[in-house]
């Protein structure tokens, strides 16, 4: 096993608990690979740190560096947005568009404007609401079932304790 996966284990195995997070982040910072592990221990310290209000709540510090920052978290899913197409109408013409977001609390509502191969490859806003607590993702929700499995799975590499809360089926949805 290697030692990333040991440390992952041991927060999930002692998830009430701060000392496993922090001394991930620790490793993190002398073991962690590109910008992804380096926000990572970044939003462990800010969100563990002083944590034990008796609401749950991350301290004040967390949700700042959470609204300049939370697109590091999610480099692979947040890949799957198409910045740049081309329209064909009368004449062809480029066509940008950046991410939309907004953050309520610790939850990121991200609309994505990506292909859907149900209908053709045509590109469509998808929207995904990422729930955050003490350094990841916990909780996510995905509307659409056309897209749900690429997401999910670039959500996953991205964040590897997020759960989905409800899964999108054709006639609504499975889950709580």
């Amino acid at each position: 096993m290697n030692e990333r996966k040991a440390l992952l284990d041991a927060i999930a195995i002692h998830a009430a608990e701060d000392t496993p997070r922090l001394v991930y982040a620790d490793w993190l910072d002398e073991h962690g690979k590109g910008d992804l592990d380096k926000a990572t221990a970044e939003f462990i310290r800010a969100s563990c740190l002083g944590r034990n209000h008796p609401t749950g709540y991350m301290p004040r510090k967390a949700y700042q560096w959470l609204h300049d920052h939370w697109h590091r978290l999610l480099p692979l899913t947040l890949d799957l947005h198409v910045r740049r197409w081309f329209v064909r109408d009368p004449i062809a013409e480029e066509v940008t568009t950046d991410l939309l977001w907004y953050r309520s609390g610790r939850t990121l509502n991200v609309g994505l404007w990506m292909p859907v191969k149900s209908w053709g490859g045509v590109l469509g806003w998808h929207w995904l609401d990422v729930e955050f607590n003490r350094g990841f993702a916990q909780w996510y929700e995905f509307r659409d079932v056309d897209v749900f499995d690429q997401v999910r799975d670039k959500l996953k590499a991205d964040q590897p304790f997020a759960r989905a809360k409800r899964i999108p089926v054709r006639d609504g949805y499975r889950g709580w």
